[in-house]
């Protein structure tokens, strides 16, 4: 008996992340997909139109995965860790543990007609660090301004020490190492939208 269609589509999108995984989005095809899920090696094109179709899932699911381990990050409580601050940790650690699917959403690799699905996810993460930035400014641990400009601010610093790290640019000796101070580096970036009594 054929799987429910929810469950195909399940199975499709894990052996898409798999693949992505090992090969990099080149390495997504709707035909190698079908055949990683065990399935007929024409099963993912009953589910997706084209290969952006099938990217633009697997990058919706990873943004919605980044965006859990935000809220999970701001929720922790972690010693003095302010929400933002916890997010943002949560952030990097969902970007290095899954490099691949980072590039996929953040790299060079474009996708050509991103789906609506993917870009619902990319506001919804947007916005979510849109209201971290003005609770920190209502709770006076982010300084005021745009709320916008502060966070686009914020991101790109955080995303930036993410990249570096993954290219391998920031390691010792040359400079300090990426993975193991991230928190470090985070908390310092941070700094900046930090109002200078709060510091």
């Amino acid at each position: 008996m054929d799987s429910l269609p929810s469950e195909t589509r399940s199975k499709l999108l894990a052996a898409a992340s798999d693949l992505l995984t090992k090969g990099g989005p080149d390495a997504v095809t709707l035909r190698a997909v079908g055949s990683q899920a065990g399935l007929s090696r024409t099963a993912a094109y009953r589910h997706f139109k084209d290969k952006d179709d099938l990217l633009s899932a697997v990058a919706a699911e990873n943004l919605d995965y980044l965006g859990e381990q935000m809220r999970l990050g701001a929720a922790s409580g972690v010693g003095d860790r302010t929400p933002l601050l916890g997010a943002l940790l949560g952030y990097t650690e969902g970007a290095m543990a899954r490099p691949a699917h980072y590039r996929l959403v953040f790299g060079d690799f474009q996708i050509g007609n991103p789906s609506r699905d993917l870009e619902n996810a990319a506001t919804t993460c947007t916005d979510y660090l849109y209201t971290l930035v003005s609770k920190g400014q209502l709770d006076g641990y982010v300084v005021s301004g745009d709320v916008r400009e502060i966070t686009a601010l914020v991101w790109a610093t955080v995303h930036g020490l993410v990249d570096l790290t993954l290219a391998g640019h920031l390691r010792e000796p040359r400079t300090v190492d990426g993975a193991t101070k991230m928190p470090r580096l985070v908390g310092l970036a941070l700094q900046a939208v930090t109002p200078s009594q709060s510091r």
